[in-house]
């Protein structure tokens, strides 16, 4: 195979629910929810669940957006100067 055609991952695209329990600090419960609710885009592949990273960094940045908004600050968290 050649260099060009070959496709190199450098971070992972899913994660288990372990994972993403660890990564988001909530209960498995609590991660259920938000599958079921749509929050966190899911699958299984067999007997194995897996939830895709871009969900957990689209569920993070809306939880970030609403709270900028419940303090008053209605700043976009992709901007570097909402970070200020």
């Amino acid at each position: 195979m050649s260099r060009a055609a070959s496709i190199a991952f450098e971070a992972p695209l899913v994660a288990s629910p372990n994972q993403t329990m660890r990564a988001i600090q909530v209960s498995r419960k609590k991660l259920y929810e938000l599958i079921n609710t749509g929050e966190l885009e899911s699958y299984t592949e067999g007997k194995s669940r897996r939830i895709t990273v871009k969900s957990i960094n689209d569920y993070i940045e809306r939880r970030l957006a609403a709270e900028a908004v419940r303090r008053g600050r209605v700043a976009s968290y992709g901007d570097d100067q909402s970070r200020l």
